[in-house]
């Protein structure tokens, strides 16, 4: 077989769930690909090798559902939306619509679908494929709560949700124009419904929509996009080739290959994200690499299971002075110096201090006290004998480090821990079974502070699970349709007060996120890179190798 050159690009990935196929049974090529590496190679044009593994958090290459993580940059080679976000995120263009409407009141959206675009397995797209993937994605258990928020908002779908109708009451369709009509005028509908990728309902045919999410699709996912899946994921690497029957503007690069890198140290790359520290700093003093900060919110904190393991114990958790001690007793200035050096932003909430037009100076700042926090404890009753479990996802040095070091403070006060890992780097794991932990160390890629808050939402089917609560509801729903920005200010000052009062979460920090890529291999358009967990325009047709 002709040898050919090998670009690599390296995307950090950090959700996961196991990888499974897509609307035929797998390719026989991909049970071989251990055996016979040569086999992935086709003769052709060279490729890009995606590599998930630059800073060893990761050890298997994993196609997971894009409506739980959206943050997954082959998602926005194999998927197309109703619409597609630039940089900003928040702005949006037509993807797979040729336009669409809004009526004066805000309410009402007309969507004008393409006549022209294809599933990558030859069938046509539909507007039956649209709608079906709206309404499944009420009822998927596990879904992303950017995108799950702008659903919800469309009128019929709590009536859908519970059973009492076989339809979505605000969709309807007219040949190729599909219309959407929302409950109230919600500013943010058009980002969210952005990042809902529409999928194939043909290939879903016989399956239970409460396992969409494991579904054997996602082994060799089909979808309408730039690029589709040529051999499937075996767990060590997938192939994408151009699709032949995109109309889009196709690619320079006709291929793009993920695969773990055994030693990922000494092993070429091109283009990583990451919010690891050690790796930034050791690229940004290799002339061959250029080192980006991103425009993201990537938020670290804990979260508090109010209803779950606490159930027939001491409910641990419950009180909220409680909960306040557990703050106090915490020195996160001194926890994040000693994890992350200089490279994380210190959070009291949702909003960074650095934010000086939305940041609420007049909360009240749970600051570290441990004596006060050991006397609020004693006073509330708090069981000493018990142990809390805590839990973490995430398998990198950081992350591990991050929960012993809080474990440390809390055993100062007499607190007991134990700290007990999810055996796997999926977020969805702390919704699925929770009777066994405590607080758990969680991260969240955001594209505006309303992400944050939406997770106290009662409407929010995931956070539901460990909380339960209604008491951000109101503020909530208000931000939702603020269009004004001195209305958000005050809101947003209120629901911080709130926030610091109730203690439903413990914020750590924000992680800026960079991009890192090989200029010397790879010539990307000019652009900012924004939040890049998110489904946005990558200009991806226009990336070429250096010699083309």
């Amino acid at each position: 077989m002709k040898k050919m050159r090998t670009l690599a690009i390296v995307i950090l990935l950090s959700l996961f769930s196991i990888g499974i196929i897509g609307c035929e049974t797998v390719n026989e090529k991909a049970a071989s690909i251990a055996e016979n590496d040569e086999e992935m190679h086709l003769e052709a044009e060279e490729e890009m090798l995606v590599a998930v593994n630059v800073d060893s958090s990761v050890t298997v290459t994993d196609l997971q559902c894009v409506w739980m993580n959206r943050s997954q940059f082959w998602g926005g080679l194999v998927f197309q939306g109703l619409l597609i976000a630039d940089g900003n995120i928040a702005n949006v263009k037509p993807d797979l619509c040729e336009e669409y409407i809004i009526s004066p009141d805000g309410k009402k959206y007309v969507f004008i679908l393409k006549d022209n675009v294809y599933w990558h397995d030859g069938q046509k797209l539909t507007a039956e494929d649209v709608v079906w993937s709206i309404e499944t994605s009420t009822i998927t258990p596990q879904m992303n709560g950017y995108i799950q928020k702008g659903i919800k908002s469309i009128k019929g779908v709590a009536e859908y949700q519970e059973g009492k109708a076989d339809s979505i009451s605000g969709i309807s369709v007219e040949g190729n124009a599909i219309t959407i009509e929302l409950l109230e005028k919600d500013g943010q509908f058009l980002a969210s419904i952005a990042q809902l990728a529409i999928l194939p309902k043909h290939c879903f045919t016989n399956t239970p929509m409460e396992e969409l999410n494991a579904s054997e699709f996602w082994k060799q996912p089909v979808g309408s996009g730039p690029y589709k899946v040529e051999i499937a994921n075996d767990g060590t690497q997938v192939l994408f080739v151009v699709n032949p029957h995109y109309t889009g503007k196709i690619p320079k690069i006709k291929k793009i290959r993920y695969k773990i890198l055994e030693n990922p140290e000494s092993d070429d790359f091109d283009f990583t994200m990451t919010s690891d520290p050690v790796t930034v700093n050791k690229f940004m003093s290799n002339p061959k690499y250029e080192v980006v900060k991103t425009n993201n919110l990537y938020y670290r904190y804990l979260i508090l299971n109010l209803d779950g393991r606490t159930g027939e114990r001491a409910k641990l958790l419950q009180k909220n002075k409680v909960r306040q001690a557990l703050v106090l007793a915490l020195d996160r200035n001194q926890i994040l110096k000693t994890v992350y050096g200089e490279a994380a932003i210190g959070i009291d909430g949702g909003i960074p201090a650095s934010d000086s037009w939305y940041v609420d100076e007049k909360k009240e700042t749970l600051k570290y006290n441990s004596v006060q926090a050991k006397q609020i404890l004693e006073a509330a009753g708090f069981d000493f004998e018990e142990t809390v479990v805590l839990t973490r996802y995430h398998q990198d040095d950081m992350s591990v480090k991050l929960l012993e070091e809080i474990a440390k403070y809390w055993n100062a006060v007499g607190i007991k821990t134990r700290i007990e890992p999810i055996d796997a780097t999926q977020t969805d794991k702390l919704w699925i079974n929770t009777d066994w932990y405590d607080i758990g160390l969680k991260n969240l890629s955001a594209v505006d502070y309303m992400e944050w808050y939406y997770e106290y939402s009662s409407e929010n089917q995931l956070w539901n699970v460990i909380l339960n609560r209604k008491e951000f509801d109101p503020i909530i729903n208000t931000l939702n349709i603020a269009a004004m920005a001195k209305e958000k200010n005050k809101l947003y000052a209120g629901i911080q007060r709130l926030e610091s009062e109730l203690v439903y979460k413990i914020p750590i920090c924000i992680l800026p996120q960079y991009v890192i890529y090989n200029k010397e291999h790879i010539q990307i358009p000019d652009m900012e890179f924004p939040n890049m967990w998110y489904y946005f325009d990558l200009d991806i047709a226009d990336w070429k190798f250096n010699n083309k």
